[in-house]
């Protein structure tokens, strides 16, 4: 028996059985069936990190395209928004100037208005009916240029058209 263990595989000794012989075949077909299964798994190992190398460099690229993409994007965008800052800023430069000047002009006109303070009650000139007389043409006028002066009108144009709204009958004719 101790002989039978130390024999190397495959040899036969005229003490082994058929059995044994076979059992040892069968092993030396198993150990060869077992390496070329480990070299199928190595190859399959192989494509496979080959596949997942190729997988992750396209990702890693695919993913750099898009910040890429993105930072053009956001770029652009930044732009456009500064643009429009900048825009929002000129007018209301433009409309602060504007206040100014109309703050200024609502001054000026109320310091106007303090200084000539107007009556409450001012007599309305009586009609002019066209009388060929100087004296009522001229008590006219001036009771027509009084009554301008305590309404505050100074522009000749609505001192013309106001006017004639005192005119009746003849005068209105030669108006």
């Amino acid at each position: 028996g101790q002989t039978d263990r130390l024999r190397p595989h495959g040899s036969q000794d005229e003490r082994s059985s058929p059995v044994t012989v076979a059992l040892e075949d069968r092993a030396v077909t198993l150990e060869e069936s077992m390496g070329d299964v480990k070299e199928r798994i190595d190859d399959v190992d192989n494509r496979l990190n080959d596949g997942l190398r190729i997988m992750q460099e396209y990702l890693k690229e695919f993913v750099w395209d898009t910040i890429g993409s993105s930072e053009n994007k956001l770029a652009e965008k930044d732009d456009a928004l500064e643009a429009m800052v900048t825009a929002l800023k000129e007018e209301i430069n433009e409309l602060k100037g504007e206040l100014k000047i109309f703050k200024a002009a609502i001054g000026n006109g109320m310091l106007a208005s303090k200084s000539k303070p107007q009556a409450m009650d001012v007599p309305k000139p009586k009609v002019f009916k066209g009388a060929r007389s100087v004296s009522e043409v001229d008590n006219f006028l001036w009771a027509i240029e009084q009554y301008f002066c305590e309404i505050n009108i100074e522009d000749d144009g609505t001192k013309v058209n106001t006017v004639t709204m005192y005119f009746i009958d003849i005068s209105l004719l030669w108006w």
